[in-house]
C-alpha cells in the first residue's frame, strides 16, 4: 500500500482495495494455476474469509467480487492468447 490514506467510515480507500485484490488474485493464481479460473465467487469469498476478518463489512463484501473479476479477466486474456 502506498502512503497513508484514511477513511472516516473504516473502509479501505479504493486504491488500497484494488491493490489488495490484485495481491489476492495473484496469490490464488500462483497456488492454483489455471484451476483458479474455475473458482466461483463464493469459493473466493470462502478462501479469503480468514484474511478479511479485520475489514469492515462493506470491504468484506466487495473484495471477493474484485478478486473473482480479476481471475475472470485473467482467464479471458490467457485463453485469447492461445
Amino acid at each position: 500500500m502506498r502512503g497513508r490514506t484514511y477513511s472516516t467510515d473504516g473502509t479501505l480507500p479504493e486504491r488500497d482495495l484494488y491493490e489488495l485484490s490484485d495481491v489476492f488474485a495473484m496469490q490464488l493464481y500462483r497456488k492454483l494455476g489455471t484451476r483458479a479460473y474455475g473458482l466461483t465467487r463464493n469459493d473466493v469469498a470462502e478462501v479469503l474469509r480468514p484474511y478479511m476478518e479485520d475489514l469492515v463489512q462493506e470491504d468484506r463484501r466487495v473484495l471477493p467480487w474484485l478478486v473473482w473479476n480479476l481471475l475472470q479477466e485473467g482467464m479471458e486474456m490467457e485463453f485469447s492468447l492461445r
